[in-house]
């Protein structure tokens, strides 16, 4: 066959034999073996042991009866059914090394270099994909819109997406977000759970584009301070925060922005709290109180648990009696 598109099947784990009969099926329609011996030019002893392995594999079917036909699943139910393998895996698989990795978050050290716009977009869908709690992002319109899918995607899923759009112009957004836009030459970047980030440059040789990407605690500290300060709080809010079950965040100021919302509208917040107290991780839940914000020196919240009321500060946080890893919000307006 003259396209060359179906050779991506072979990442499905099929062979150049079973995707040439794949793809003369999904195209001519249904057929027996002799009529997909002759358009493929495959021999005829292998092609029943083709048939067997694209049915196991869950891509071809065949009719009933004597003189059978083989017919091809439909394209995009085979890879929606991938797809959603793929995602169920590759969750299970975070997770399972998050509890077996043998070296703690706060050690890790890492820095790359990735060039080319398609490589950027890749990475920045890889980010967000691998996010659990929290999603902060800034972009430019078209880079907004190469990834709203999958923003999108993250929010439905629950986790939190605060995104910062250069633009002038509406931007729309189905789903939960806190959406905000500014004016400007556009600063891209991602902080994914705040233990990755990503920031956009453009050389001046040849416009050519390229990425710094790293996970390292003061990098992601230092970029989620110019993100806060230097971006979201002078951008205009298209969409505030929103009200649900839970809600999860990774970075101080965001959750102490989120805090301070919620209490000017007489919401009651409990929380469950993952962070580090004396160098022992533990996990503290309660009510919060208060917050308590110094501009440009510190965001922090107060939690009461039991009899004993904790501050909370972020993950590189010197003064607080918590540094925080990640928090869940539970407005009690829902529990009521």
């Amino acid at each position: 066959m003259e396209n060359d598109i179906f050779s991506g099947l072979s990442k499905f784990g099929l062979s150049p034999y079973e995707i040439r009969i794949y793809e003369v099926l999904v195209l001519k329609g249904p057929m027996s073996s002799t009529e997909v011996v002759k358009l493929t030019g495959i021999p005829q002893p292998r092609v029943y042991d083709l048939f067997n392995s694209l049915i196991k594999k869950g891509f071809i079917e065949e009719s009933m009866g004597k003189k059978k036909i083989y017919k091809a699943i439909p394209v995009s139910q085979v890879l929606k059914r991938e797809k959603d393998w793929l995602d169920s895996y590759s969750l299970n698989l975070q997770r399972y090394v998050e509890n077996k990795k043998m070296y703690p978050d706060r050690y890790s050290t890492f820095l790359s270099l990735v060039e080319g716009y398609d490589g950027i977009i890749q990475k920045m869908q890889s980010m967000i994909n691998e996010a659990e709690n929290e999603i902060i992002i800034s972009l430019s319109s078209h880079k907004f819109y190469d990834l709203k899918e999958y923003l999108q995607r993250a929010s439905s899923r629950g986790v939190t997406v605060a995104v910062l759009v250069f633009t002038d112009e509406d931007v729309q957004f189905e789903g939960q977000a806190i959406v905000r836009t500014i004016h400007g030459k556009p600063t891209e970047m991602v902080i994914s759970d705040r233990r990755s980030c990503i920031i956009s440059v453009e050389a001046e040789k040849g416009n050519s584009e390229y990425a710094l990407y790293f996970e390292e605690d003061n990098f992601i500290h230092v970029m989620s301070y110019y993100f806060n300060q230097s971006l979201w709080s002078v951008s205009r809010i298209v969409k505030n925060f929103y009200i649900a079950r839970e809600i999860k965040f990774c970075n101080i100021w965001l959750t102490c922005d989120a805090i301070d919302f919620m209490f000017s509208r007489g919401i009651k917040l409990d929380a469950e709290v993952e962070g580090f107290y004396h160098d022992d991780r533990r996990t503290i839940k309660g009510e919060i109180i208060k917050t308590e914000r110094i501009p440009f020196v510190r965001n922090t919240f107060y939690i009461k648990s039991g009899d004993k009321t904790y501050s909370v500060g972020g993950k590189t946080a010197t003064l607080e009696d918590i540094k925080m890893i990640n928090v869940k919000l539970h407005p009690s307006i829902l529990q009521q």
